[in-house]
């Protein structure tokens, strides 16, 4: 049966709107690869419709409905919106939500306070942070709204598809089936919801009410934790760190690679970790899940492994990181200094399986060509990555010995900065004619420091294109250096007025380049070209050794 109704038609059912135990949690709200997300963009759309006068189509929502409830198949982010705006707008009528297995949002919607709306990342359910972000984005675009006026239009012009599916069964294969704009099912949830059907099973013929409340808190405990893994995957700096931007994060396919090398879907999962399709496979299942889902939590809270296994999945290719990824969590190579080493190892851009293999050729190879490539006195030109990636580490091992954790979106915005502005050093060709460091023609006299004069008192010459002259800034914070001199820049960088300046302060060795010396001249240059060369000749001495024995 379909037909359409209006919002006041839909909720005069007079009935509870139940949401089952496989359905997703709400997550209206999250930030996606548009500009707006959902709450914005429906907000937009309805505020112009009621500008307008205009009937407002929400596409369907799927139901199996009974004589006092609507379990909700498809549709339930919608519905639960339309519950928190029409809480928003003073609606005062029956409108009841219940959650299956979450028995902490039931409780939250049916004892909503609209007073306690405010943002906190520390909220422990993720329901409950998407129902508060919800409210934020309906009060700053409903605050120059007659809220009467607008709930009387929400009631009479939001209309959508009402499908009932007599049988939830058949309504659950219906929503799997679901594709386009509607809400469908990921791996992720099938799984999901696999697990929470074979725990609810009973392995007696006949456990008792005690047996079934038990199968019931257990159910209910599995779906609670469910979502707090689910809430913390998709917090910006784990995706970030994990690079990884699917529901689950890295948890499921890590699991799953312990059992097969298939790879993740319902069927291979099903396959591989629930073989039996018994309530002892769904409990041992979520338990390897949980306890991989703590060493994930661990190393992404201490600081040492935060910032080293962040490192080697940012400079890592996408094969590589897999496979350390399953190295790691699943084989348990997990002592620190074996991790030091990896991570060591793949700033020279050793591959995954060389690192394991303990190629001594290859080690020998990247080693001296990192080498080569910072003893370049063109390195900014010839070979600007080996320099991003050295200075990163350099920036990285600084937060280690802090045991503070690195920010990597520095990656994703990064610049090289020369201490020394290029523009400002000059160089004669064949032809007697003066250059800029950007290679512009100049005269004489529009530069301060010749690249003759960039030396040491041992006689060692480079240039300002070495890594001597470089630092890692972001890249908007380079070009508001500009051409500066060395004590402009140092005002700039550490004058505290200007905080909206120079995210780059959490660069700590960037920061001590520029603490460390009153001046910078062609000496300076020299100078930190040598002790550049001499701390990556340190950091790498007893790895040396051990390959080359």
């Amino acid at each position: 049966m379909k037909t359409t109704i209006t919002l006041q038609e839909y909720l005069s059912k007079g009935k509870t709107f139940v949401i089952p135990d496989y359905q997703r949690g709400y997550i209206w709200g999250q930030e996606g690869r548009s500009k707006t997300n959902a709450v914005e963009y429906l907000m937009n759309d309805l505020i112009q419709r009621y500008e307008n006068r205009f009937e407002v189509f929400l596409q369907g929502v799927t139901v199996t409905e009974y004589e006092d409830e609507i379990i909700l198949i498809d549709g339930q982010q919608r519905t639960t919106f339309l519950y928190l705006l029409l809480k928003w707008l003073g609606y005062s009528e029956k409108f009841d939500i219940m959650y299956k297995v979450r028995e902490a949002s039931s409780k939250f919607l049916k004892e909503l306070n609209l007073e306690d709306i405010e943002a906190d990342e520390n909220e422990p359910y993720q329901d409950h942070y998407f129902f508060k972000k919800t409210l934020r984005i309906i009060a700053d675009k409903l605050q120059d709204i007659d809220k009467e006026a607008f709930l009387a239009f929400v009631l009479k012009k939001v209309t959508f598809l009402y499908i009932n599916v007599p049988n939830e069964e058949q309504a659950k294969r219906v929503f799997t089936m679901m594709n386009g704009n509607k809400a469908v099912m990921q791996q992720e949830e099938i799984i999901k919801a696999e697990i929470l059907r074979l725990a609810s099973l009973s392995e007696e013929k006949s456990g008792g009410i005690a047996h079934e409340w038990e199968i019931n808190m257990l159910r209910s405990r599995y779906a609670r934790e469910w979502d707090k893994w689910l809430h913390w995957w998709n917090r910006e700096d784990v995706k970030r760190l994990f690079r990884c931007d699917n529901t689950m994060g890295l948890l499921i396919s890590t699991y799953l690679s312990k059992k097969t090398k298939e790879v993740l879907n319902f069927e291979s999962f099903r396959n591989s970790c629930l073989p039996n399709g018994t309530p002892c496979d769904a409990k041992m299942a979520f338990d390897g899940l949980r306890r991989l889902q703590k060493q994930f939590e661990d190393a992404f809270t201490n600081p040492v492994t935060h910032n080293q296994i962040g490192a080697i999945l940012l400079i890592m290719r996408e094969d590589n990181r897999r496979k350390f990824v399953q190295h790691y969590f699943v084989n348990k190579q997990n002592d620190e200094k074996a991790l030091k080493d990896y991570y060591m190892l793949a700033f020279l851009g050793m591959t995954h399986d060389e690192i394991i293999k303990k190629d001594a050729k290859s080690f020998s190879e990247k080693y001296e060509n990192t080498l080569k490539a910072l003893n370049d006195d063109f390195l900014y030109i010839q070979n600007s990555e080996k320099a991003f990636q050295f200075l990163l580490r350099l920036n990285i091992d600084e937060d280690i010995k802090q045991e503070r954790a690195f920010i990597f979106d520095i990656w994703s915005n990064r610049s090289l900065e020369h201490i020394y502005p290029k523009s400002k050093v000059g160089h004669q060709d064949e032809e007697g004619k003066w250059f800029r460091g950007d290679d512009k023609e100049c005269s004489e006299e529009d530069i301060t420091l010749k690249r003759e004069d960039i030396t040491t008192a041992d006689g060692l010459t480079t240039t300002e294109h070495s890594i001597g002259n470089l630092v890692l800034l972001y890249k908007n914070e380079n070009s508001m250096f500009n051409n500066s001199d060395f004590e402009e820049k140092k005002i700039m960088f550490f004058n505290p007025s200007r905080k909206e300046l120079f995210k780059s302060r959490h660069l700590l060795h960037t920061i001590c380049v520029f603490a460390e010396r009153g001046g910078w001249n062609g000496t300076a240059i020299s100078e930190n070209k040598k002790a550049m060369i001499k701390k990556f000749e340190n950091d790498y001495q007893e790895l040396k050794k051990k390959y080359d024995e």
